[in-house]
């Protein structure tokens, strides 16, 4: 009995590593598709990519209304996440909502899309682009995508969550040298 215990936990074991190691290697996939040395197919910019939005309010720092076609959309923004600051309360929240009011609300923006389409409370998740960049490069990024411009002024941190990683690499970088510069919340 204790034999065929030991035969089970083993496998058992084995099967979880097996789902970890997986697990793992989709993690190091996604969060190296952002390359500008190897990987050039985001470097191509076609007005496909890019859907044309309307920002009609702001919910909080990382979550805008956006209409489009007619419709409202709530748009959760990629790869980052600010504080709080709608029924709960978080250090450096309110600065953040007020800047993304004040730097989206009523403004055209562009929607790119990475890999999922909503998160689990059927928000958009998308990069929101003040212009369409000409071509994607870091300069481009810091300069026209608004969630990396949060970062860079310190009103976000950085937040990953696979798959959903196409910039993870350049956003690691703006919140690092943000935190360095103790620029906003930092």
């Amino acid at each position: 009995m204790r034999k065929l215990k030991r035969k089970l936990y083993t496998v058992i074991i084995m099967i979880i590593l097996a789902f970890a190691l997986q697990y793992l290697n989709n993690i190091d996939y996604f969060s190296n598709l952002y390359d500008e040395e190897t990987n050039n197919e985001y470097n191509e910019v076609t007005s496909n990519n890019f859907v044309k939005a309307y920002v009609s309010r702001v919910i909080d720092g990382d979550t805008i209304e956006v209409i489009m076609d007619s419709q409202k959309f709530k748009v959760r923004l990629i790869g980052i996440n600010c504080p709080e600051y709608t029924s709960k309360i978080e250090y450096f929240g309110k600065e953040s909502s007020e800047y993304t009011t004040i730097e989206l609300v009523n403004k055209n923006v562009y929607l790119e899309k990475d890999i999922s389409e909503t998160d689990k409370y059927g928000r958009l998740l998308r990069y929101v682009w003040l212009e369409i960049p000409t071509d994607i490069s870091t300069n481009e990024i810091k300069d026209k995508m608004f969630n990396a411009i949060l970062l860079n002024n310190g009103y976000a941190m950085q937040s990953t969550y696979p798959p959903d990683v196409r910039y993870s690499n350049i956003f690691k970088d703006i919140s690092t040298n943000a935190r360095i510069n103790s620029r906003g919340l930092w």
